[in-house]
């Protein structure tokens, strides 16, 4: 069961967004074209989405520098082994999609036209989903590094 909310809860928290953002729309007649600030928010997205995706790509050279280490032969053999790839390979797709809807955001906000409210809809959508990833991957990472060891650690008491 933990499994299996840790591997939709992203797609749980983007529709989250979703219905935010809606409920925004419908009861206080808020959207992209008359959010003040909104601007400021993208460009905080772009820099955050930036820094998420500049990270993702050092732990990809990180990963395959350390291919033979004992941290690799731990990671191989604990049970992080098969969520880890598929966490850093989504998070970082939906990172760049999030990314280029984002920049076409900053340009769409300043047209009025009804299509543009979905990708607004799908733009906050993937949101959830990227910040629910980055935050999974995030944890997922500190485990490993922390937890993943197969045997138990033993602590030497110190006498002074």
């Amino acid at each position: 069961m933990k499994n299996y909310l840790f591997r939709y809860c992203p797609y749980v928290v983007g529709l989250v967004v979703l219905f935010i953002l809606m409920v925004l729309k419908l009861k206080f007649k808020l959207s992209f074209n008359n959010i003040e600030g909104l601007e400021s928010v993208f460009e905080s997205i772009i820099g955050f989405l930036s820094i998420v995706i500049g990270f993702y790509s050092a732990f990809y050279g990180m990963i395959i520098s350390m291919t033979k280490s004992k941290f690799m032969t731990e990671l191989r053999n604990s049970k992080y082994k098969d969520d880890l790839p598929r966490l850093l390979i989504s998070s970082l797709m939906f990172s760049f999609i999030t990314l280029i809807i984002t920049i076409l955001m900053q340009v769409l906000v300043h047209y009025k036209n009804p299509y543009i409210t979905y990708v607004y809809y799908t733009w906050g959508y993937l949101l959830g989903i990227v910040i629910t990833y980055a935050l999974q991957t995030s944890l997922l990472s500190i485990s490993m590094v922390f937890y993943s060891e197969p045997t138990e650690k033993k602590t030497k008491t110190i006498k002074i």
